[in-house]
């Protein structure tokens, strides 16, 4: 357990890394580009695939031994085609594929969130790498997803998403990995919205792994 949780650290400070994107991805870019909600990973096992209007930002997208990333925002600004689907809600959304899990991961929901609520944990999940900029608002465990309400105080002035998101830790093909909705600047997503939104991201990918 020891060993995937560092392990997921690492995928996780990845995560972090990519949030800080050097556009705007409510803005149209100035060239138009083939854009897809579809990527294929670690090394063409796992399939994801994102709702309606939410297309794959390539230039942020990690995929390696170590774990895989995967940002995706809006297809018209992803593609830069103002007539591209565009999604509902103004969020951005993520998603970290950790470390192969030999036990079912909601059987170590516990351990995960007692993780995540130590220093290391949160030093994981801060963009800064600082534990002291990251708090745990709320935690809720389902059956197989654990979910938790995240400030991170970090958000550098560059990225365009707001400090508050939520976040779901669940298996995916075997690997202990994470979902996340990161609202947009100004958006005033409520935590109903948001919810409702990882839960359609969680039912995408659920179905094709």
């Amino acid at each position: 357990m020891r060993r995937i949780l560092i392990t997921l650290c690492l995928s996780l400070a990845l995560s972090g890394c990519v949030t800080a994107l050097p556009f705007k991805l409510e803005l149209p870019l100035p060239k138009q580009k083939p854009v897809t909600g579809r990527v294929t990973l670690q090394q063409g096992r796992m399939t994801l695939l994102a709702p309606d209007g939410f297309c794959v930002d390539p230039g942020s997208t990690r995929d390696g031994p170590e774990g895989s990333f995967v940002l995706w925002g809006s297809c018209a600004a992803i593609g830069g085609d103002p007539r591209a689907p565009r999604p509902a809600q103004k969020a951005l959304l993520s998603a970290t594929i950790g470390p192969p899990s030999e036990d079912p991961v909601e059987a170590a929901f516990e351990s995960y969130e007692a993780f995540f609520k130590s220093r290391a944990g949160r030093a994981a999940l801060a963009r800064s790498g600082k534990a002291r900029d990251v708090e745990i608002l709320a935690v809720r465990r389902e059956e197989r997803r654990l979910l938790l309400k995240i400030a991170d105080h970090s958000a550098p002035d560059t990225a365009p998403v707001e400090p508050v998101y939520w976040r779901e830790i669940i298996g995916l093909g075997g690997h202990v990995s994470a979902l996340s909705v990161l609202p947009l600047a100004g958006s005033a997503l409520d935590d109903a919205t948001q919810l409702d939104l990882l839960s359609a991201f969680d039912e995408t990918i659920h179905d094709l792994n």
